[in-house]
């Protein structure tokens, strides 16, 4: 079963092992972690239940376990975002679209998710290299409920928050905005920790995989120009503003 944390906003504290949720900086969105096998799912508590990512291909019954120490059920989720069409974030869409959750992904992202294609990793390091062979190269293909090229507003979801297209790690990455812009769920735009997140997870760190390096060190410095507090990551996490600011200075 996946570890189950939760993000707390004003003070970095591991959860117990039930989970407890903690209200955002505008105490509009409360943020739950569902940590599996190679990455994080969060689940946003607005007026309705909406996922930001969803796992490795082979992991829902994790999922759906982990979301249930949430008090989630998959038939209570109205919609979940997909921040790229890689594997490890993409592989549970389709069998969430089968209970019902209209799925939200990038347009550029298109081509991956219609052929269930993981698509050329490009490694940012040797480790990373080697760290390939641990990634699913293939899922469950899906078609995208939505298909973001600029914006979507996640209040036709029932969560006060938008869907922005941020390219750079892949052509279709998109960023989650929630709490007034303070809090941005981030996908692989970089990663938190040593060893895949489980060390000083809250440290960011390159990702191991980008496709433009450049582009992607720009979309953070965009997002900070914009306010952000805190990113939430798909591998390890969260990172302050302060310690993004330091290691992409």
């Amino acid at each position: 079963m996946g570890r189950v944390r939760c993000l707390a906003l004003t003070l970095l504290v591991a959860c117990t092992p039930s989970p407890r949720m903690v209200l955002s900086p505008s105490q509009d969105v409360r943020i739950g972690t569902v940590t599996l096998g190679l990455s994080n799912v969060h689940a946003l508590f607005g007026r309705h239940v909406v996922l930001v990512d969803t796992g490795s291909p082979g992991e829902s019954q994790q999922l759906e376990e982990g979301l249930a120490e949430l008090g989630v059920k998959p038939g209570e989720i109205t919609c979940a975002v997909v921040t790229h069409g890689h594997s490890d974030h993409a592989g549970n869409a389709r069998w969430l679209q089968q209970h019902g959750v209209k799925i939200i992904a990038g347009s550029g992202d298109l081509w991956r998710t219609i052929r269930g294609e993981h698509g050329k990793l490009t490694s940012t390091s040797f480790f990373a290299q080697l760290l390939k062979i641990t990634i699913p190269s293939h899922y469950a293909p899906f078609w995208a409920d939505v298909r973001v090229r600029d914006r979507y507003d996640l209040n036709a979801c029932g969560v006060d928050g938008e869907v922005i297209a941020l390219s750079g790690h892949t052509q279709g990455s998109l960023v989650v905005l929630v709490s007034g812009g303070k809090v941005a769920l981030v996908g692989d735009l970089f990663r938190g920790g040593a060893l895949a997140g489980y060390v000083h997870p809250w440290s960011p760190k390159e990702h191991f995989y980008q496709d433009d390096i450049p582009l992607v060190h720009r979309r953070i410095h965009e997002l900070l120009a914009r306010g952000v507090e805190w990113f939430v990551l798909g591998h390890g996490g969260p990172s302050s503003r302060a310690d993004v600011a330091r290691e992409f200075e």
